[in-house]
């Protein structure tokens, strides 16, 4: 028996657009768009998104200086960037940023393009051959037509400086020259599917599912009577009819009768009892099999995504989840390195001196006991009584009696997630342990170098 593919439908169809001069991405050119309004409807996708999102942007860079500096005129940074090339590769591997260069070649400037605004022109399009087309309304949501006139079409990556002075000069000089497009695909300069297109329909099943029985609860669909009348002459006789009707149930039981009218003369009346299905019961094995379909497909740990949420889970089973799924997704981490590192290498200010690109894997939850443990034992109650201007306790326990048993569990956490915040640097977190948990700059200092020193 011979395999075919003649029941098989392709997941895209790319396709020329000899009107606006591109090659449509998918038969309605809105496939980009579509991956995100899929993913937002469904809250399975968007957390297992969201938690790749948190392992690709890690604990930040390694070399920090680089992680905090301003790469563009409207100052944003590194660590944004990061952020948002992170949820961009968890969506579509389709990565796009614009670069501007200096007279001397350098780069200057570097803005994220969002993915759905990208599309491809071919290299036998006479007027724009192999270029990347920007346009913020492909999908035609803001206009029904596309104003071919505000598409920028621009240059790929390119760094040798003989090709971008002949861009230049095709531009008509550095004023008019609009830089270079930057565009990252597994597969060259190429339309890619989301990694998780294989469970589109599932993504969209947890969402229909969500909202047929937000629709059943919120409609009279879930009407416990039917009432059967006479057919009304008049549509003011029917909505008196209705009115009356709401009034006799009043407001918490409204909506409970399905009005339906006899085309007969019959002068009856009939009011007959409905049998609700039981819509959870209905829905319970789909809703758990698509979201078990969905979080496989991202290959994260059922521990990471409290699946089993009334279940409680030990600091090891966590910190063995977090390793397995650092593991899935160090390529990933890898492929943003790369571009950070081609990217930024050479750019006109040297912004890492160190050449350092890399990505600190994400870290598992340390629990508060092991906190005490790792850095806090180094200050004693009486120590933060004295930094908030409270008297020492005049007893033996409180002189030795840690900072994590001092402060309580909500003070511990949040002093926690001061001390390990990579986006914070340490004289920001100095400066926020001073303000908010009033502890003296001496203690701050030992606090913060401390951790750094044991992280």
């Amino acid at each position: 028996m011979k395999a075919t593919v003649t029941d098989i439908t392709k997941r895209i169809s790319v396709s020329l657009n000899r009107t606006d001069g591109i090659l449509n991405y998918d038969v309605d050119n809105a496939y980009p768009q579509r991956i995100i309004d899929i993913v937002n409807a469904s809250g399975s996708a968007t957390a297992c998104v969201g938690m790749k999102a948190r392992f690709l942007i890690g604990g930040g860079m390694t070399e920090k200086t680089f992680y905090k500096s301003k790469i563009n005129k409207e100052g944003q940074t590194v660590d944004q960037l990061l952020r948002k090339l992170a949820v961009n590769k968890s969506l579509l591997p389709y990565i796009a940023l614009h670069v501007n260069y200096n007279a001397l070649f350098e780069p200057v400037e570097v803005n994220y393009i969002p993915f759905q605004y990208v599309r491809l022109t071919t290299k036998d399009d006479k007027d724009h051959p192999n270029m990347a087309a920007v346009y913020r309304d492909w999908q035609k949501l803001e206009n029904k037509k596309i104003d071919r006139k505000k598409i920028d079409f621009i240059h790929f990556y390119d760094r040798n400086p003989e090709v971008i002075q002949e861009q230049v000069d095709e531009a008509g000089g550095w004023e008019y020259y609009k830089g270079q497009v930057f565009l990252w695909t597994p597969e060259g300069h190429e339309y890619p599917l989301a990694t998780f297109d294989s469970v589109l329909e599932d993504m969209q099943t947890d969402s229909k599912a969500k909202t047929f029985k937000f629709r059943n609860i919120t409609t009279n669909f879930m009407a416990s009577h039917l009432i059967i009348t006479n057919k009304f002459e008049e549509d003011e006789d029917l909505e008196l009819f209705h009115e009356n009707l709401q009034q006799f149930q009043g407001a918490d039981d409204a909506l409970k009768f399905f009005h339906l009218e006899k085309e007969s003369d019959n002068d009856t009346i009939e009011l007959k009892k409905i049998e609700i299905q039981d819509v959870e019961k209905l829905y319970e094995f789909t809703e758990s099999s698509v979201r078990e379909n969905i979080i496989l497909n991202f290959l994260i740990p059922p521990v990471l995504i409290l699946r089993n949420s009334g279940n409680a889970f030990s600091d090891s089973q966590i910190e063995q989840a977090t390793a397995l799924f650092n593991g899935y997704t160090a390529d990933d981490r890898l492929v943003l390195e790369e571009i950070f590192k081609e990217i930024f290498t050479g750019f006109a200010e040297n912004i890492n001196p160190s050449g350092d690109y890399s990505i600190i894997p994400f870290k598992a939850p340390v629990a508060e006991s092991q906190i005490g443990a790792d850095y806090l034992k180094y200050f004693t109650a009486n120590e933060v009584r004295e930094s908030l201007g409270y008297p020492p306790e005049e007893t033996k326990a409180a002189e030795t009696k840690p900072l994590y048993e001092a402060l309580g569990v909500g003070g511990l956490q949040a002093l926690k997630e001061i001390l390990i915040d990579p986006t914070l640097t340490p004289d920001q977190k100095i400066n926020t342990l001073e303000i908010i948990f009033q502890i003296t700059h001496e203690n701050a200092v030992k606090l913060v170098n401390t951790q750094t020193t044991t992280a």
